[in-house]
């Protein structure tokens, strides 16, 4: 595998903890890595259209990390060009719980304020979709997630390879403990045709 691309939740950023340390870890672990961290936008249809737009510059050995609404967005992707993902405390039916949050939001890391819209919560609803090849896909879920419930995911990615971690936090502390495993599953998927 040449490219990872890290997929932020909703509201974050490349700044995020995660973002960082995968970054950091590649660097000094495995330079080979190309570590892509694109900027999202609140709109979740731009936000897709972007990562579109980024998988399909990568090469084909391409792996997929997203946490928490970024795993909704890498389990689109995957499906939609038969990548590996590893889905980090995924969120599952993103509408329901973002029709909470409409209106204003601030980004965590940059501040930016954008605004939340009906329209973007439809567009999340129309855009879910089962697990295309869960051999593909590992779902890592930590108990003490604070902003989802880990039941749900660990239900909607049944035939998947989940791992349910106890306690922790939405963050996903053991992500850097994971890291090489992480890869390493990616790398094994890339080449199954």
């Amino acid at each position: 595998m040449t490219c990872i691309v890290y997929i932020h939740g909703f509201n974050s950023s490349p700044q995020s903890a995660k973002a960082r340390q995968l970054q950091a870890w590649a660097a000094s672990q495995r330079p080979d890595l190309d570590i892509r961290v694109p900027a999202l936008p609140m709109d979740p249809e731009k936000a897709l259209a972007l990562l579109e737009s980024c998988v399909q510059s990568c090469p084909p050995a391409t792996g997929l990390i997203g946490s928490s609404m970024g795993g909704f967005f890498a389990n689109v992707l995957a499906a939609r060009h038969g990548l590996p993902a590893v889905l980090i405390n995924p969120a599952v039916h993103p509408h329901r719980l973002l029709a909470r949050h409409l209106g204003e939001n601030r980004n965590y890391h940059t501040g930016e304020v954008s605004e939340l819209l009906p329209g973007h919560v439809g567009f999340l609803e129309r855009t879910e979709l089962p697990p295309a090849t869960p051999s593909r896909l590992r779902v890592l879920l930590e108990t003490g997630d604070e902003t989802l419930d880990y039941r749900e995911a660990e239900r909607f990615y049944a035939g998947c390879r989940v791992e349910v971690t106890p306690g922790g936090s939405h963050a996903y502390e053991g992500f850097l403990a994971a890291l090489p495993s992480i890869v390493e599953f990616l790398e094994q998927q890339a080449f199954v045709p």
